[in-house]
């Protein structure tokens, strides 16, 4: 386990279209997450959101409802990540409320890629709990509201570099 601690505070976003979900995916490491990124200092989730997706597509996005907030730890290796992550629905992405078929990237280390919801069992989305609620429909308990914690079981091992070029993630994905 790592011997440095930092705790990130993460906002993502939510777009669906046909029975797909956009992901973003790691070139290096080929796992996926929702697209998003970290909150910066006295900056609104929505507008980190709305901040990142601009950042990284060249897009505007207009955002919608707070989904669901997770919280997990997890070992990189270097140190360990306590992450919470705060999911808003994204409404529109580009100037058509029909998102487009192919999402622009403008960083090398990553792409957007549209995963068909059936395909997210065999994908490799991370953080485990995102892809746990996305597989569920989006079903969250009433007991909890729109929460969901990794802390029930111990944090997960640095991830493992693959050399396969399928679109897949577990422990989290930082960006």
């Amino acid at each position: 386990m790592g011997s440095k601690h930092t705790t990130e505070l993460i906002v993502r976003g939510l777009l669906l279209n046909h029975g797909r979900v956009l992901m973003c995916r790691n070139n290096k490491h080929n796992y996926c997450y929702l697209p998003g990124g970290h909150i910066e200092f006295a900056e609104k989730a929505r507008d980190a959101l709305r901040r990142e997706l601009k950042e990284e597509t060249g897009l505007d996005a207009q955002t919608g409802p707070l989904l669901l907030t997770t919280e997990q730890c997890f070992d990189d290796g270097q140190q360990v990540h306590h992450e919470i992550n705060v999911v808003f629905h994204v409404e529109q992405l580009g100037l058509s409320k029909t998102p487009p078929e192919t999402v622009p990237t403008l960083e090398n280390k990553i792409d957007f890629v549209w995963i068909e919801l059936a395909q997210l069992p065999e994908t490799d989305v991370r953080p485990s709990e995102i892809k746990a609620w996305l597989m569920s429909g989006g079903a969250t308990q009433a007991s909890q509201g729109p929460w969901l914690s990794g802390f029930d079981s111990p944090p997960a091992p640095p991830p493992t570099p693959t050399t396969t070029n399928n679109t897949n993630t577990n422990g989290s994905a930082a960006h």
